[in-house]
C-alpha cells in the first residue's frame, strides 16, 4: 500500500470545501488533479471515500470514519515541519555538552550562560566529569561535544583545537611568590607538590623537558580535585599548578595564581565530537561561540 500526503490533503481538502473545485482552488492544484489524488486513495485503501453525484459530493461511512485519522496525520505532519523549522531557528532543541568539572563551572559556565541568554529555547545537559573521562562521555553518544585537554580519541571521536590555557603557580599566603609579579622554575625546586592529576604533572614535565628543563614535581600530597588541592594549598600544606581558568576561585580558598616564567608554559584545548556525526544546530552555534571566547588562540 503506497499512501501519500499529497492524497490525504486532497481528501480532506475536498471535505472541508465540499468540491474538488474548491479543494483545487486551496490546494493550488488542477480540479483534476485533486480529483486523481483522491482516486489513487481510494484505490489504495480499496475504499470508497465520497459519494459523487451531478450536484454534491459527500463522504461515505468509510470517508467519515478515515477522515479524523487523516487529519490527525497531516496535523503531525505539521507539527513536525514547525518543530523543525524551530530547531533550526533555535527556538527549540536541547545542547548536550562534557567537560571537566572545573571548567564546567568557570569559563564554559560563562560561555553557556551567554548562550542561554541569546537562545532561551534550548534546553541544555552539562555533564561534569573528569578530564579523562570527557572523550568517553563523546565517544558513547551521551554528549555532542566534550571540552577538555589533549587526550586520545581513538577511530570513532574527532577532536579540534579550541585554545591555549596558560598554566600558573598556585600557593598560599605567607609563600615567597605570593607577592610577586611572576616567578621561575629554578625557585621552586624544594616545592611540596600538591598532585590532583598524574596525566597534568607529567604534561608539565614534557613541557619542561621541552624547553631543557630537568624538572620533577615531587608530590606531597595526592588528591582527586582540583578544587581539593586548592584548598590544601590555602591551609599550607604545599603549592600545585593550575589552569587559569581556575583563578575564579582562588579567593575562596586564600590563594593566588602566580604566572610562571622561565619558561612559561600553557596547555592545549580541545574540542571533540563523534566521527560521522553531523551537529544539531544548537550545537554548531554553541561551538561557533567557544571558538569566538577562546580568543583565536593558535597552537603553541
Amino acid at each position: 500500500m503506497n499512501i501519500s500526503l499529497r492524497q490525504m490533503r486532497a481528501f480532506a481538502a475536498v471535505t472541508q470545501s465540499g468540491s474538488f473545485t474548491g479543494a483545487a482552488r486551496q490546494l493550488n492544484l488542477t480540479q483534476s488533479a485533486v480529483s486523481m489524488l483522491v482516486q489513487q486513495l481510494e484505490q489504495a485503501l480499496h475504499l470508497q471515500l465520497f459519494d459523487r453525484s451531478r450536484t454534491a459530493i459527500t463522504l461515505t461511512e468509510a470517508g467519515k470514519n478515515l477522515l479524523p485519522l487523516a487529519q490527525r496525520i497531516l496535523e503531525d505532519v505539521r507539527q513536525v515541519v514547525e518543530g523543525a523549522s524551530e530547531i533550526r531557528a533555535l527556538r527549540r532543541g536541547f545542547l548536550r555538552v562534557a567537560t571537566s568539572q572545573m571548567m564546567a563551572c568557570t569559563w564554559v559556565a560563562s560561555v553557556l550562560t551567554e548562550f542561554g541568554q541569546q537562545h532561551p529555547g534550548i534546553g541544555l545537559r552539562l555533564t561534569d566529569a573528569v578530564a579523562d573521562d570527557v572523550v568517553d562521555t563523546v565517544r558513547h553518544g551521551a554528549v555532542e561535544l566534550g571540552i577538555g585537554p589533549e587526550r586520545a580519541t581513538g577511530d570513532d571521536v574527532t577532536r579540534s583545537f579550541l585554545m591555549n590555557v596558560p598554566i600558573r603557580l598556585v600557593c598560599p599566603k605567607g609563600h615567597p611568590a605570593y607577592g610577586r609579579a611572576s616567578v621561575a622554575w629554578k625557585d621552586l625546586r624544594d616545592e611540596r607538590w600538591i598532585s590532583y592529576s598524574h596525566e597534568f604533572g607529567r604534561h608539565v614535565e614534557r613541557a619542561l623537558h621541552t624547553h631543557g628543563h630537568d624538572f620533577s614535581l615531587n608530590t606531597a600530597s595526592d588528591v582527586g580535585y582540583l578544587t581539593t588541592a586548592m584548598a590544601l594549598a590555602g591551609h599550607g600544606m604545599g603549592v600545585l599548578l593550575a589552569p587559569e581558568y581556575a583563578r575564579s576561585f582562588a579567593d575562596n580558598f586564600g590563594v593566588r595564581f602566580v604566572p610562571l616564567r622561565a619558561p612559561a608554559i600553557q596547555r592545549e584545548y580541545f574540542v571533540y565530537q563523534r566521527k560521522g556525526q553531523s551537529l544539531s544546530p544548537s550545537a554548531q552555534t554553541f561551538l561557533k561561540m567557544l571558538r569566538q571566547r577562546g580568543g583565536g588562540a593558535k597552537r603553541g
